[in-house]
């Protein structure tokens, strides 16, 4: 009888021992999975963007684009936290920013921690190394829930990657050359192609490109270019056609070879119409430190 008690008390010790075991082992392989997947989610942010979505961002395919996204991220979100990572571009800021520069990203190195003050926290350091040669450190904190998904994402200081990504180079006269072929390449299917400017007052961040309405469909483009700021430049094209300004104090000025009209002062909206060919421009914006003489400098570099 003693025997048999004993053989029974052993034989719960051993099926303790190994309940502990298993629950301990199962405990870390759920850290573990965590981990790997927050590492996962960050080397998707801070790499690319790859040929798909560049294909994607070149086609200005929005559904694709938000698709790709999905795809990517869903599986390491909770549902809540996917909707605002896409509601607030987090998950897209960085390729959408080096895609308009032209650059592509690659993590130089990563390390991924549990935090000491935090079970579900991750905390992380990076290098991201930019193709124009430049490099930046990103440093944050990812939070999980309980099952291991993503709840939050927050970045300590992101500007110096978002610096990175600049190619633009400032000329003598304090304006920045733009690279104009990928608008070139954007409008070959329109109806008409204007020229573009080779410089800018301002680093450009992005171009919207509008279709006049139906009536003008094939005569009107207008193109508004962004800034990192706020500031903003719009373009207004017509093929075979006057832009009016009967209701504006113009003066007369020289736009290389062409004759303009300038309205405006400094630190107001500006705006230059000149005619070149078959096509009348008018640009105009309200840009920090722009005088009439950066206008024109802008309008004489159309090509």
């Amino acid at each position: 009888m003693i025997k048999k008690l004993l053989l029974m008390a052993i034989t719960l010790l051993i099926a303790a021992g190994c309940t502990s075991t298993q629950s301990s082992g199962e405990n870390a392989k759920e850290q573990s999975t965590a981990k790997d997947d927050v590492k996962k989610v960050l080397e998707q942010i801070f790499s690319g963007p790859d040929q798909e979505l560049t294909k994607f961002y070149e086609d200005h395919n929005q559904e694709e684009i938000s698709n790709y996204y999905m795809d990517q991220f869903e599986p390491y979100f909770t549902e809540k936290y996917m909707d605002q990572a896409m509601k607030t571009n987090l998950v897209s800021s960085f390729h959408q920013k080096a895609y308009g520069n032209e650059v592509k990203m690659d993590i130089g190195s990563m390390s991924v921690e549990q935090s000491e003050d935090k079970e579900t926290a991750y905390d992380f350091n990076t290098q991201i190394d930019v193709s124009n040669g430049q490099s930046a450190k990103v440093s944050g904190r990812v939070n999980t829930n309980e099952q291991g998904k993503i709840t939050r994402i927050h970045y300590m200081d992101p500007q110096p990657l978002l610096h990175a990504f600049d190619t633009a180079v400032e000329t003598e006269d304090g304006l920045f050359e733009y690279d104009r072929s990928r608008l070139v390449s954007r409008t070959e299917d329109e109806a008409y192609q204007p020229k573009f400017p080779a410089v800018m007052p301002f680093e450009v961040d992005g171009v919207e490109i509008e279709a006049g309405p139906m009536g003008q469909k094939d005569t009107l483009l207008t193109f508004t270019f962004h800034a990192e700021t706020e500031e903003m430049m719009e373009l207004m094209t017509v093929k075979d056609g006057d832009i009016s300004y009967e209701d504006l104090e113009t003066e007369e000025v020289s736009v290389g070879e062409q004759t303009g009209e300038y309205a405006g002062n400094k630190g107001d909206i500006q705006r230059l119409i000149w005619k070149d060919g078959s096509i009348t421009y008018e640009l105009k914006g309200n840009v920090k430190d722009l005088s009439e003489e950066d206008l024109i400098t802008v309008a004489e570099s159309f090509k």
